[in-house]
């Protein structure tokens, strides 16, 4: 018996269930060289959405590697995310080093009181 939950004892909690649009895009996967164009829409906005398939399945997982090699192009990062990261990094670099430079000084300040 635990004294720390005791609202907790004896209380069976619901498993979580499937995505039934993960069991939807895995059956699409099964069948991908046979799928529309429709179809591998569907299963890019699924893989881009940033939900992922479970590849347990062995024979999923050839099919699954078949396709992101076929549409490389539609996981790749663009010119433009990667100048937007590469801007990032460089805004927080130099904010970061005026953060230094600014406590620089203050310590030099403090310092140069005492």
């Amino acid at each position: 018996m635990s004294y720390h939950y005791p609202n907790h004892v004896g209380k069976i909690f619901p498993t979580r269930t499937k995505d039934p649009n993960s069991e939807r895009v895995a059956d699409l996967v099964s069948r991908y060289p046979g799928v529309t164009d429709d179809e591998t829409e569907e299963i890019l906005t699924f893989m881009r959405s940033g939900r992922h398939l479970l590849t347990s399945n062995a024979h999923l997982r050839p099919k699954l590697d078949a396709f992101m090699d076929d549409h490389k192009a539609h996981f790749g990062v663009n010119r433009w995310e990667g100048m937007a990261l590469v801007g990032g990094i460089l805004v927080m670099l130099i904010t970061a080093w005026l953060i230094w430079a600014a406590l620089a000084e203050a310590v030099s300040a403090l310092a140069g009181t005492a």
